[in-house]
């Protein structure tokens, strides 16, 4: 897989628009990948994917709301009640 670098990207903005290929963001200091480059025409396949990845993250950040309003005694745990027969 193409990898490039978070300061190359930097560096020289314009390189998404030439990639016509999937490619891992790395940290080249740290050798971590920091994220995938997946470019547009290949969005309809990772729509599910994605959509799915959106609502865990949207879970996660009312559930912590959840808890710190519960730890207040101001609100009680049923704030998330029915958020997931809306998804």
């Amino acid at each position: 897989m193409l990898q490039i670098g978070i300061s190359d990207i930097s560096k020289n903005p314009a390189i998404i628009d030439k990639l016509d290929d999937v490619a891992e963001i790395l940290n080249k200091k740290t050798k971590k990948v920091k994220g995938l480059f997946i470019p547009n025409k290949y969005l309809d396949a990772f729509d599910e994917v994605l959509k799915e990845i959106e609502y865990q993250k949207f879970k996660e950040r009312n559930k912590t709301l959840s808890k710190m309003s519960s730890e207040d005694d101001t609100v009680d745990d049923t704030v998330l009640d029915g958020i997931e027969d809306a998804y």
